[in-house]
């Protein structure tokens, strides 16, 4: 009898197990890239840089930022300045500001002694094809901040099957 529910328990989590990492969908990045911040001392005058290529400008991505810090960030959030160098040299400038911590400061991130926080920032389709360039550069009110371990960017190829707003909106 102990045989039959112990064996009744192990299918039931087989299925649990097959169901969930059935359901997850597998992220599909164009451009996934990490920089780190030597020391942990990230510096007002020294933006952290990436270049990336595109070749559709037809196609939607997800614009995010992947941040690992620890507990030495002196902040809850951290303001970013973001510029953007186009193909045919056009530039722009967004600033972006993502909570670190929360009010009871507990980490937004995930980890135990450096903490990952992935923040999907916009919903982009770039303009132009050819080469980019994005340079990130920390814009808190201190000259350098500590406990910034590393700044990347990445972008995620978005179905082309979402359907953004109402049916108005998509006709």
């Amino acid at each position: 009898m102990t045989n039959m529910i112990n064996l009744k328990k192990a299918i039931a989590l087989i299925g649990i197990i097959v169901c969930c990492t059935s359901c997850h969908q597998k992220v599909d990045y164009l451009v996934q890239l990490n920089e780190n911040i030597p020391d942990m001392q990230w510096l007002y005058n020294q933006p952290v840089s990436f270049s990336f290529s595109i070749a559709d400008t037809t196609h939607p991505y997800t614009l995010g930022f992947c941040i690992r810090y620890n507990n030495d960030y002196p902040d809850a959030n951290i303001y970013l300045f973001v510029h953007t160098c186009f193909p045919n040299g056009d530039q722009s400038c967004d600033t972006v500001s993502i909570d670190l911590f929360q009010p009871d400061g507990t980490p937004t991130g995930t980890g135990k002694h450096v903490q990952e926080l992935n923040v999907n920032i916009s919903r982009i389709n770039f303009p132009q094809t050819g080469s980019y360039r994005m340079e990130i550069e920390q814009a808190t009110r201190h000259d350098t901040i500590t406990g910034i371990a590393s700044m990347g960017i990445y972008l995620i190829n978005e179905p082309t099957t979402l359907q953004y707003g109402t049916k108005e909106e998509n006709n």
